[in-house]
């Protein structure tokens, strides 16, 4: 291990001790569980409606976890590659959307985030994953300005019984369009004090074909391992986890490099328990990340081995929340402290040249301390009420930086010596309020009205980018960014109005939505002559086009729409159902639309049921999308339809054959939300959006005991 590793590992080490420890001093606390779905969307009000959507039965297969996003009303993913898909909720993204894995809070390792916190939650091992839907509770954690999503994966669970018995999972799938397959596992046994299990997973995939060709790279090498242990006694209960995350090769086509490797080591140690009656638990864990990724190993390499690169990144992190409710008139009031705290490393090289090098983020830290209040309670009568309160502390700081060329250079060492002598410490005090109210209109008729306003802070990238580069934490748009370590934070109003209408053969559930955005981070073209001149003189030794490079700044924006899901029962073995979604995402300060708004979209599926087996059409419709950023150089995409295939067989409750075909009319299409080729050699030209692939025929095999 490096000094630098060392003195890394202990600063983290230290921030979460001093955390632990002050937190341990105070009173403890946990949320009421309760049992979910495998894949849910819910609201996060008091009557709690859960909207379920089983993967195994639907035409879902990417390998991105966040591919199933998509089955939720106002849902998507921003795709930059098999494995690197980010999670986008009403046309948020990214650092926008709050997500968690098993209750972590995981940061990528890689500035671009080819391993998005979804990542972290491979689909072999996935129980649950569950979108608020609508304006986050303050309880779902710091930074919901654009949703939040937390993702479970399979584990031990205790018995009822001091029987010691075993029981488990065992998943498996394969497709044609990349030849890929997937298998999970997990072997556990417990009784009713103790828990025991081990898990792994394994995900292989080759370049994606397209009705035209083939998508390079898009191969793909993912394998997971974990242990875990619980103890109960009584209404107290330990649990302790560890898992270790492998990818290999890995294209990101839409990125300026491949991945070469992501390892990762979670650990994660919970409590449970009651206190007076009243639920209690905490969590603590700790989570490193190494990463290498390259411009030469999967994709052509550039001509000039001068311009060959690879990059080393780190992330060193961890974090804590502990939580508690209690009775309070007429409603339950929940109480809870939380945080996370993160450290990064990146730095670039040329295998061809050692003196080559160019450090991209030093010790860059971005702690995250919270608070939060939350009161949910019946009014009388048909009114309900959640009204909640959030304080988020950010801490932000970086390292100095260098690079070779400030040694030649005098415009890199003018950039390099104006980030150092800045004030890199940056704290910022953000405010989060929630307010929504429910009326019962009928017993099959629920109206709910919410209002907030919600913050977020600047990425660790978006404040200590100090080259023009493209680590943008997945922006993917092929421009070049500086930070600005003066960044404001993101303060939206959000309203919300909705229906939940269920009666015995239907159900629809719409909500009209609008935010106001003032000081959204975005970038807008540099005008500072050295950012400019040094972007330029890189593409052009690259034999590339110069592009004018942009800045993060803070901008005006706003977001609206409608989306919504909708079923009928039409016979006692037929139903329809679907979901719609339309936002529009625009600039208030200037005449631009925002980057990567997905357009007007929506499935219809007509299922004939059985009572152990189904079938499946369904039609996924996308609408063309032409409000797109002029300040990202967006291009614009046509729309289409696709018809998907798909049957379920349960042999017994708990094994089910699902087999299906995707695509079935082998058609061509964009999706809006597809990264741009960044490929030379390809049978997608560079500056195309990346296609769907071809006619997939795929099967999956799911087994529980």
């Amino acid at each position: 291990m490096s000094i630098r590793s060392q003195r890394r590992n202990t600063s983290i080490g230290q921030r979460l001790s001093f955390t632990i420890l002050w937190l341990a001093a105070g009173p403890l606390a946990a949320e009421d569980a309760y049992e979910l779905p495998v894949i849910s969307v819910v609201d996060s009000a008091l009557e709690d409606p859960q909207y379920r959507v089983d993967p195994v039965e639907n035409s879902i297969t990417a390998p991105a976890t966040a591919a199933l996003l998509k089955r939720a009303p106002g849902g998507n993913l921003n795709d930059n590659g098999p494995l690197s898909g980010i999670a986008n909720y009403r046309g948020m993204f990214g650092p926008r959307v709050s997500t968690k894995v098993d209750g972590m809070h995981i940061s990528p390792g890689g500035p671009n985030w080819m391993d998005p916190p979804l990542s972290y939650a491979a689909r072999p091992r996935l129980e649950d994953l569950k979108l608020y839907r609508g304006i986050a509770p303050v309880s779902a954690g710091n930074e919901t300005i654009g949703g939040a999503v937390t993702a479970t994966t399979r584990s031990s669970r205790f018995s009822d019984t001091d029987a010691f018995r075993f029981h488990g999972n065992l998943d498996l799938g394969g497709q044609t369009a990349n030849d890929g397959y997937g298998l999970g596992a997990l072997l556990a046994g417990s009784n009713d004090r103790h828990r025991l299990h081990v898990s792994a997973s394994l995900e292989k995939g080759n370049d994606s074909r397209f009705p035209d060709g083939t998508i390079t790279p898009t191969e793909y090498d993912r394998s997971t391992y974990g242990i875990g242990y619980g103890f109960r006694a009584g209404e107290h209960e330990f649990g302790l986890d560890y898992l270790r995350n492998e990818t290999g090769d890995t294209g990101t086509p839409a990125l300026p490099m491949d991945i070469a490797y992501v390892d990762s080591n979670l650990f994660r140690g919970e409590y449970q328990g009651a206190w007076n009656e009243n639920p209690i638990g905490g969590r603590v864990y700790y989570t490193e990340v190494d990463h290498k990724m390259t411009n030469f190993h999967l994709r052509q390499p550039p001509p000039n081995p001068q311009f060959w690169r690879f990059a080393l990144t780190d992330e060193r992190g961890g974090g804590y929340d502990l939580n508690t409710s209690f009775s309070l008139g007429t409603g339950r009031l929940a109480v809870g402290l939380d945080g996370n705290l993160s450290e990064h490393n990146a730095d670039v090289f040329n295998p061809n040249n050692a003196m080559f090098f160019v450090n991209n983020f030093n010790d860059a830290t971005r702690d995250v301390y919270g608070l939060f209040g939350e009161w949910q309670a019946e009014l009388g009568g048909p009114w309900s009420t959640e009204l909640g309160a959030r304080y988020t502390r950010v801490n932000m700081d970086s390292g100095p930086v260098d690079a070779s060329g400030a040694k030649m250079n005098p415009m890199i060492r003018e950039l390099r010596d104006r980030f150092n002598n800045s004030n890199r410490s940056q704290d910022d005090n953000n405010l989060d309020l929630v307010a929504k109210v429910l009326y019962e209109v009928q017993p099959d008729l629920i109206v709910d009205l919410g209002v907030a306003r919600k913050t977020r802070s600047p990425t660790y990238q978006e404040r200590y980018l100090w080259l023009p580069l493209q680590s943008t934490s997945g922006l993917a748009d092929g421009n070049n960014y500086v930070g600005d370590v003066n960044l404001e934070p993101e303060v939206a109003y959000e309203v919300e109005l909705g229906l939940d209408w269920h009666s015995a053969r239907g159900y629809a559930t719409p909500r009209v939505f609008y935010r106001r955005v003032d000081d959204y981070i975005q970038g807008v073209p540099s005008t500072d002559p050295v950012v400019i001149a040094v972007s330029n003189m890189t593409a052009m030794m690259m034999g590339m086009m110069p592009q004018p490079p942009l800045q993060f700044s803070n901008v005006d924006a706003e977001l609206y729409g409608i989306d919504a899901d909708w079923g009928v029962t039409l016979t006692d073995r037929w139903r329809l159902d679907g979901i719609l979604s339309y936002v529009r995402g625009k600039r208030r300060d200037i005449s631009d639309n925002l980057y990567r708004i997905p357009p007007l979209n929506g499935t219809a599926a007509l299922t004939y049921q059985r009572p152990n087996w189904s079938v499946t059409a369904e039609g996924v419709f996308y609408a063309s999308q032409d409000e797109v950023s002029k300040t990202n150089r967006e291009t614009e995409t046509s729309g289409y339809g696709l018809l998907n295939l798909f049957g379920q067989y349960r042999f017994q409750k708990d094994m089910a054959l699902t087999i299906g075909i995707a695509n079935v009319f082998n058609r061509s299409y964009q999706d809006h939300l597809s990264g741009v080729n960044r490929v030379q050699n390809s049978d997608v030209p560079v500056g195309e959006r990346l296609p769907g692939t071809e006619r997939n025929l795929y099967a999956s095999f799911n087994y529980s005991w």
